[in-house]
């Protein structure tokens, strides 16, 4: 059986201060790390232990797994890669919910943050996101869930899904965003779905893959009425 398991970062500091973070790079805070290391015993008490694990190039996402993998007391190599970053948010990184409502209109911004194929407006200066990718590959600027899901899928088929044959279980550690879009996939959802999907922090999402790596199974590690309780919030 080959097991996919899925983990967003952390508490953030841009999550603390209900900011849009996308490719803006802000550090776990200390009850972030702590999720991570909850993370790493969910992992352990379970007896999963992935064999290869991909990171994204956010220092919250590479922080979640560092810790989690620790307190595991797994010592394995992660690739850290740039398509499992979140989707960029253009305009709206750095804005607290209120000021990106203010700014753009509140339905405006719901959109973008909800919807498959909206997709916000570019931001002025996209240096920093710029420099997270190589030489002679275009930083995205402001991206729709449908494309940030279409670029990490060109990184599943290139590196993880080949990756199956030596490992039967991998870790992907990266970003809400992200792993709402890549569940429509992996759990063949029809795209509107993705309006209600919520993934808790740190969580371990293990997914049970077929041969075509779709879900056959899905289900999260840890207490099931917080997590029942988290999954009845809509995304903000």
């Amino acid at each position: 059986m080959k097991r996919l398991i899925f983990l967003r970062h952390g508490q953030s500091e841009y999550n603390l201060s209900h900011r849009f973070t996308g490719w803006d790079d802000c550090a776990l805070t200390p009850a972030g790390k702590e999720q991570a290391r909850q993370a790493g015993v969910l992992l352990r008490q379970a007896g999963l232990f992935p064999r290869r694990a991909y990171v994204s190039k956010l220092v919250r996402a590479r922080q979640t797994l560092q810790n989690a993998l620790q307190t595991a007391g797994l010592q394995i190599s992660a690739t850290s890669a740039w398509q499992l970053n979140e989707r960029h948010y253009g305009a709206v990184q750095g804005l607290t919910r209120a000021e990106a409502g203010r700014q753009f209109g509140p339905e405006q911004v719901l959109l973008w943050r909800r919807t498959f194929t909206a997709c916000p407006i570019p931001r002025a200066d996209n240096s920093a996101a710029q420099a997270l990718v190589p030489a002679g590959i275009t930083a995205p600027n402001g991206e729709s869930l449908q494309m940030a899901q279409a670029r990490a899928l060109a990184f599943f088929r290139q590196e993880i899904f080949p990756a199956f044959a030596q490992a039967d279980t991998i870790l992907v550690a990266a970003h809400e965003d992200l792993l709402r879009a890549l569940a429509c996939y992996f759990k063949q959802l029809p795209p509107a779905a993705v309006e209600t999907l919520v993934v808790p922090p740190a969580t371990p999402w293990i997914m049970e893959l077929d041969g075509n790596f779709h879900a056959q199974k899905d289900y999260f590690l840890g207490d099931p009425i917080k997590i029942a309780a988290f999954l009845k919030r809509r995304p903000e």
